[in-house]
């Protein structure tokens, strides 16, 4: 399906989406959350689709700034519409719903697709809900905290030892990072911490460090301040080395729940 594109000026989350007229949608066989590829030339971009009967009119296809940018689109360029697979990982999701035991290379595609913005919120929201009620065992937290080390940055640093604090976190232990990693540092031993913003409580330990400093540092800042301190105490999301865990953290928020404490621990 041929369409004419239009720039919608919403962020929706720095994802890509877009948004086709009802009947364009119909015609296409395609259902809101749905996912479709839309092609220019040679650039071609996988977004997941909405639909509405008057936000676009038809014969139009409304996309957000990332497929925006991403395909480099002028207003009212001819854009090929196809419907999209749907990856391999919405299936393994669906298994975990049903506590099945996921391997390491399912859980593996799980996080890169959600990292590569593959997968729907309706969809992570699944996955999250599917380990808070299934929960994971020892094999399955281990091999998800490799996949969020795989897919994320990574932090070089040339002195050892480096250690590294977990406490339960939440209103009862939120508070703890504040005053371990100063004393840890002070003692000359190194320990770059990051940690989450709130997930089940009002404000996470990087909210309550943001009150008294800086915490969104990339890597290069995050190096900088542990070689004049020995210590850091960072918003994990900024420096993305584990940017699944960050992405994970916003779908939990809003259920009050945190399911991925046991391989955090």
């Amino acid at each position: 399906m041929i369409l004419k594109v239009v720039l919608l000026s919403l962020e929706m989350g720095g994802k890509a989406v877009a948004i086709m007229n009802s009947q364009n949608a119909e015609r296409l066989g395609v259902l809101g959350l749905a996912r479709i590829l839309i092609r220019v030339s040679k650039r071609e971009q996988t977004a997941i689709v909405h639909t509405s009967p008057d936000l676009v009119p038809p014969g139009h296809i409304g996309v957000g700034k990332k497929v925006w940018t991403t395909l480099d689109l002028v207003e009212g360029l001819d854009a090929e519409v196809d419907t999209a697979p749907f990856p391999a990982s919405v299936f393994f999701i669906r298994n975990k719903l049903i506590g099945r035991k996921l391997t390491p290379d399912e859980i593996l595609e799980i996080v890169e697709d959600t990292v590569a913005e593959r997968l729907s919120d309706v969809e992570m929201a699944a996955f999250v809900t599917a380990l808070h009620n299934s929960g994971l065992d020892l094999d399955e937290a281990t091999s998800l905290s490799l996949a969020m080390v795989k897919t994320g940055s990574q932090l070089k640093l040339d002195r050892r030892p480096i250690v590294d604090k977990h406490s339960v976190g939440g209103v009862p232990g939120d508070k703890t990072t504040l005053l371990v990693v100063p004393i840890i540092a002070s003692c000359g031993l190194q320990i770059p911490k990051s940690s989450s913003r709130a997930i089940t409580s009002a404000a996470g330990t990087a909210d309550r460090a943001q009150v008294l400093m800086p915490v969104s540092l990339d890597i290069g800042e995050m190096q900088e301040v542990i070689k004049k301190t020995n210590g850091c105490i960072i918003w994990g999301g900024s420096v993305h080395l584990s940017p699944a865990d960050d992405i994970f953290v916003k779908i939990e928020y809003p259920l009050s729940i945190d399911p991925l404490l046991l391989h955090q621990l």
